[in-house]
């Protein structure tokens, strides 16, 4: 199989001089590659430097085919959609999938979040080895298909950077990146995760051991000390009684004291050994860093009013709804909005949120304390650091939110970063850290495409958040997985307007 990519001990530092990665070594051919790991950890960074929107600071690399890169994230321009393909697109059965029901007169910064998606996807689904960075945010079942349906028939191969486990099950071999460097599995997905967690129980069983025998060295430590000082009790009876010249129950005081001391050196470094051999077994553990909060939310009275639609619906530049919706909403429903994109889902939210549109009909929402989390996680202040994005909305001193981001694993100096210097899933975490710190317990979270840059174990992470969480919620997500563990109860189709 042809070698695209070649790299040979890459190395990437940020200009603060923080090592993101060292020494990396890889080749990539025309398979269908994952590349996954923590947020924060450098994936996007060596994507970048992969297709050379970046210089590695050490290390060469050799590129024997043409690449090109997916970004995670772009702003849409105040173009027409016709204007900003005219130059990028080149026809392919894929494209005219993605760009299927799209107004190509309509502006960029127009499109829902999906549509963007849409559009960048079909201008960058051509020749060439291909880096796709989380290109399946915010797509519906249509368009994945599409994306799914060219990689398989993509002969130039894909380095796939994903958190969608729906979208990892189309590769054919894993790269894993972590703070240990990047290991390469040559088996599917699934086989990857079979290996991880026999990995991590091997890892497990290997610092339960070392704690026993931490425990172990220890237990006959005190047990030793305790003989040692019988012996020097029953010496210092004998010379009580006499008998014994001075000069000989010195010698003999200064040996007990010199095996005691003997004794406790040499049991200490064995037991610091078997617990140095505990944390390094630790450290083996490369399981992505999982937050940790405790996140109840306030429950809902049974008829509590969540929301009441009649006839509504929302105009921007057309009516938004494909039909007027209609429907009544009390206590803690589960609520998951479904639809291609474009049918209306965020704008729903928004307006289930409290934002104005131009509308008919009638739209009632509940007096609850809502919380809600968009595609952009612009609630975020991003000239302000993650400190003071938690601090504008919480009573608790500086310390008591510090001790509380650590949960979110913003510890130490990271606090003090600016939300603009974020990647994506730290932004995100940033945001959860704002929402669920605030002095005021959400009753209704509206959450948009939540799990879009989360990490696989956060996004489990959430997923148990919001099995917790006591209160209301609507969400908007295209994955199948996450609203299953979600506890969703009910789903309302923005295309048919029916509830089910």
């Amino acid at each position: 199989m042809p070698t695209i990519f070649t790299a040979h001990s890459v190395s990437y530092a940020l200009p603060d001089g923080r090592a993101l990665f060292t020494n990396l070594t890889f080749t990539l051919d025309n398979k269908l590659t994952a590349l996954v790991g923590a947020n924060g950890v450098g994936k996007t960074t060596l994507a970048r430097v992969c297709a050379g929107q970046l210089q590695a600071t050490n290390g060469s690399i050799h590129r024997h085919d043409v690449i090109g890169l997916f970004a995670q994230r772009a702003a849409a321009p105040h173009v027409s959609v016709g204007e900003y393909l005219a130059d990028r697109y080149e026809w392919s059965p894929c494209g005219e999938r993605l760009l299927q029901n799209i107004d190509r007169s309509v502006a960029c910064d127009a499109l829902s979040g999906g549509q963007w998606t849409r559009v960048r996807l079909s201008a960058a689904l051509n020749h060439g080895f291909l880096i796709l960075d989380e290109p399946t945010n915010n797509l519906d079942r249509e368009a994945r298909g599409a994306v799914r349906d060219f990689l398989h028939s993509h002969t130039h191969g894909a380095l796939l950077i994903s958190h969608d486990r729906e979208c990892l099950q189309w590769c054919t071999e894993v790269l894993e990146l972590s703070n240990r460097g990047l290991m390469k599995f040559g088996g599917d997905w699934t086989a990857y995760i079979e290996f991880k967690n026999q990995e991590r129980q091997r890892l497990h069983a290997a610092v339960d051991h070392a704690k026993r025998e931490r425990d172990a060295v220890l237990a006959a430590r005190n047990e030793q000390l305790l003989r040692q000082e019988k012996r020097n009790r029953h010496g210092a009876a004998a010379a009580a009684r006499g008998g014994t010249p001075k000069i000989v129950l010195g010698a003999r005081k200064r040996r007990a004291q010199a095996s005691t001391g003997k004794l406790d050196s040499t049991s200490m470094r064995r037991a610091n050994a078997v617990i140095s051999e505990a944390r390094s077994a630790l450290a083996e553990l490369k399981i992505d860093p999982v937050m940790y909060a405790d996140v109840i939310g306030s429950a809902l009275p049974a008829q509590k009013l969540m929301a009441r639609a009649a006839g509504f619906n929302i105009c921007r530049n057309r009516w938004i709804f494909s039909s007027d919706l209609d429907f009544v909403w009390r206590g803690n429903l589960r609520i998951a909005l479904q639809g291609g994109n474009g049918t209306g889902k965020s704008t729903l939210l928004k307006a289930l949120h409290g934002e104005n549109f131009a509308m008919r009909g009638e739209l009632t929402r509940g007096e609850l304390s809502t919380l809600y989390l968009d595609q952009q996680c612009s609630l975020l202040d991003d000239t302000q650091s993650i400190l003071a994005n938690v601090r504008a909305v919480s009573s608790a001193s500086d310390s008591e939110i510090r001790n509380a981001l650590a949960r979110f694993l913003f510890a130490g100096e990271q606090v003090f970063q600016p939300v603009a210097a974020l990647s994506g899933g730290e932004r995100l975490r940033a945001a959860l850290a704002r929402c669920f710190l605030s002095t005021q317990q959400p009753q209704l979270l509206l959450l948009d495409e939540p799990t879009n840059n989360l990490d696989l174990a956060n996004i489990e992470f959430l997923e148990n958040v919001l099995r917790a969480f006591q209160g209301a919620m609507v969400i908007v997500s295209h994955d199948p997985v996450f609203l299953e563990r979600c506890g969703i109860t009910q789903i309302f189709d923005l295309q048919s307007g029916r509830e089910s």
